[in-house]
């Protein structure tokens, strides 16, 4: 049970170190550095049952490393780690956000293994900020990981102090070495247990695709072939031989070789630096998980037509299927000059088909599918993927149309940021693009008649809210969208016009962990620091569309003769002059709608305003704030009160007060 806990410290952590104190810079009087009560829960399993926990730790001294006894003492719902706080001058580079690394082995009694503090400009210290697995940083404050979750970091650190941080083995010091152990070592070889035919492709099926990421993994080929034109056929499933696609490009095209290595699981293929693939396995896993028996048929410009294929049904001891095609595959798969068509036979029924309304199931399938493309491949139909040249593809002959996250003319663009990130083969660049979104209004007046089309579509259809936030990019490929990525716990609804647009190098894909599928992206906390800010700006924009001003009801008119206000017929005007009985008084603001206040269990937020589709709103209080709750507790049960509490509300929101109450929670 070997963990690595990672931490930025915080000012009231830092008077720790004495020569911190020495400084005269000390603001609070804490001596020990704060440990997250579920880090702890995670790394230490007798953490319920006690509330000191030992450790034997090593950490560097003027005079080189010692091991000293400390202890993580339990400080409500979170710990405290204590029992040393060292008097070494080395230690008067410390300040905010350095960054705090430990190696524990929770598995034995005492603990035991290291810390040590690195500046906050160490190359050691960043390049483990830019690994994926610090995204929980930027939120929770500490992180904890089991050392093949971040083999990266494990790595940085042994290179960096292997006196403090040691490898349980020689491969871990190099997590790049490929070489088996029955290669290294001079054994005997033994018995042979190839992979099972028949259960694997179902393994490997189960990748996290669904149709529209499979096509699109399909696709990514295509374009890294330098295809420009893709024709996908999905027709009916009563339309004769089954549920079946095929996905046509005019690429180069692949000789029997290419073919035969692309088809292959486990396949070695080259990616250069401007491809979108990544792991040779898109292929594989995308067919697979969309249809037992699949087909690639292949020409390069001037050659024959080559075709290999995987039928799960008959691949006993992996034997290629290599049947002649049937006329109907035939047609279907014609690669023409040149190029590559991937044939889905036998395709799976959806688990959970689109629901559109009005539309067949088919229909349904075939829209769900133009919208993703035309969200995924935007750079890239709009000719703005950068070495690329214009890509069309079309869906049953209907060609699919752009939409990007930020293509409508209204669309305000923030000032464009570049992020430097070091790595191992030395710095990549990751550029971030703020964008806010037309308002309902803004879309009205520049649409008119049609201001709903436009809505739907740059809200993808009702989901504008789930894609505020992150749109992450790869090669000008869009590979995840929508969420905040651990930089706010949830999604406000007065942000849904905000989303930022981060482009980055694939020479970073270890650092942000991209998975098999290349569906799941995690942001590493060095740039969630640097996103953070830039994102708040456009979410206080999306805020701002959406705070109308709030009605105010005109004071009373005063006659200067009499000294009475008007209202109601008869009284006086302004002018001294009676208004005329029974003529039509000013129309008055009709009142808010009542809300409802209501105590929820969830820390989360400290406090959430909603209106559901009559127009009540309720305000829902959560845990964050005891004083919160106390107050909503007295004001909540008159109807003034809760307006009150709920305008006040809505205006700490500009200033992002919840979000600091939320974090000012979480470390307690």
């Amino acid at each position: 049970m070997k963990f690595l806990i990672l931490r930025q410290l915080q000012h009231s952590e830092l008077g720790m170190f004495h020569a911190y104190r020495r400084s005269g810079r000390e603001g609070s009087r804490q001596r020990a550095i704060n440990f997250d009560g579920e880090v702890i829960d995670r790394v230490f399993p007798v953490a319920a049952d006690t509330d000191r926990i030992a450790l034997s730790l090593r950490y560097d001294t003027d005079n080189g490393p010692r091991t000293r006894d400390h202890f993580l003492k339990r400080q409500g719902k979170n710990w405290r780690l204590e029992g040393n706080c060292p008097d070494d001058q080395l230690y008067d580079f410390v300040q905010l956000d350095c960054l705090f690394a430990m190696q524990v082995d929770a598995g034995i009694q005492p603990a035991s293994g290291a810390w040590m503090v690195f500046p906050k400009d160490d190359p050691t210290a960043l390049a483990i900020l830019a690994d994926g697995a610090t995204s929980g940083l930027a939120r929770a404050g500490m992180v904890g990981l089991e050392l093949d979750e971040a083999p990266r970091i494990y790595k940085l650190l042994t290179q960096a102090r292997p006196d403090l941080f040691s490898a349980s083995s020689p491969q871990d010091l190099d997590m790049t070495d490929t070489t088996s152990p029955t290669e290294t070592i001079d054994k005997p070889s033994g018995r042979r247990l190839p992979p099972g035919s028949k259960r694997l492709p179902t393994m490997l099926s189960a990748s996290g695709h669904n149709l529209v990421s499979a096509v699109a993994d399909i696709i990514d080929n295509a374009i890294s072939a330098d295809a420009t034109e893709i024709q996908i056929t999905f027709d009916p499933p009563n339309s004769g031989n089954g549920r079946w696609m095929a996905i046509r490009d005019n690429g180069r095209g692949m000789s029997p070789e290419q073919l035969e290595e692309a088809i292959r699981v486990g396949g070695e293929a080259d990616y250069d630096g401007r491809s979108l693939g990544k792991y040779g396995f898109g292929l594989k896993g995308a067919s697979w998980s969309q249809a037992r028996d699949f087909k690639v048929v292949t020409r390069q410009k001037g050659g024959d037509v080559h075709h290999l294929g995987w039928d799960q049904d008959n691949m006993a001891d992996w034997q290629v299927d290599e049947e002649p095609l049937e006329d109907w595959e035939t047609e279907a798969a014609d690669p023409g000059e040149h190029g590559t068509v991937v044939l889905w036979k036998n395709m799976k029924a959806p688990t959970m088909a689109p629901s559109i309304k009005g539309v067949p199931p088919h229909v349904a399938e075939i829209q769900e599918l133009n919208r993703h493309l035309g969200l995924v491949f935007h750079r890239f139909l709009d000719g703005e993927a950068k070495g690329r040249a214009p890509l069309k593809i079309w869906i049953n002959d209907i060609p699919v149309e752009s939409n990007g996250p930020a293509s409508h003319p209204l669309s305000e663009r923030h000032d464009l940021k570049t992020l430097k990130v070091e790595h191992e083969g030395g710095t990549a660049e990751v550029k971030v693009q703020p964008i806010v979104l037309p308002a309902e209004d803004e879309l009205r007046k520049h649409h008119g008649d049609g201001w709903q089309a436009a809505a739907d579509r740059i809200g993808y259809w009702g989901r504008r809210n789930d894609t505020q936030g992150l749109f992450l990019y790869r090669n000008d490929r869009l590979i995840r969208w929508g969420g905040w990525h651990d930089l706010w716990a949830t999604n406000d609804e007065k942000t849904k016009l905000a989303r930022v647009l981060v482009d980055f190098d694939p020479a970073l894909d270890e650092a942000f962990q991209i998975n098999i599928s290349k569906q799941t992206v995690r942001l590493p906390g060095y740039l969630q620091s640097r996103i953070k800010p830039l994102a708040d700006t456009v979410r206080k924009a999306s805020q701002a569309k959406y705070r109308k001003p709030r009605p105010t009801s005109p004071p009373p008119r005063t006659s200067p003769l009499l000294g009475e206000a008007t209202s109601g017929p008869g009284a006086p005007s302004g002018l001294g002059e009676p208004v005329t009985p029974g003529a039509p008084t000013p129309p008055s603001q009709p009142p808010a709608p009542s809300i409802t206040v209501r105590k929820v269990t969830t820390g989360k937020f400290a406090w959430k305003i909603t209106t559901d589709l009559k127009g009540d709103r309720s305000l829902q209080i959560g845990d964050v704030s005891p004083a919160l709750v106390e107050l909503a507790g007295v004001l909540g049960s008159s109807d003034v009160g809760a307006e009150a509490l709920a305008a006040f509300l809505d205006d700490l929101d500009r200033l992002d007060v919840q979000q600091a109450l939320i974090d000012d929670a979480t470390e307690a």
